[in-house]
């Protein structure tokens, strides 16, 4: 799949996969870096592997942006609130 990369995925932490003749070759890009442009690694072959790194909300499961996370927080926090008010009833 080509596009852009998602609001999960760390632009900063982008690995390109290379197949050389001298074997296998892994290189680190930050793509926020404006000096990335200048690395033989920017432009892309055939072949090449690309790997985004997805950002810790992501791993977490917590939501995509920071208002989903505080949203999930806030929704668990108040389940957990009338749980308490109901029990003491």
């Amino acid at each position: 799949n080509s596009g852009d990369i998602t609001i999960t995925g760390d632009r900063k932490a982008v690995t390109i996969i290379r197949q050389t003749p001298t074997g296998t070759e892994m290189h680190d890009i930050d793509l926020t870096d404006i000096h990335v442009m200048q690395s033989p690694y920017y432009n892309l072959q055939p072949n090449d592997y690309i790997y985004v790194k997805p950002l810790k909300q992501k791993t977490w499961g917590t939501g995509k942006t920071g208002i989903e996370s505080l949203s999930t927080i806030i929704t668990l926090l108040s389940l957990f609130t009338t749980g308490l008010v109901l029990l003491k009833l």
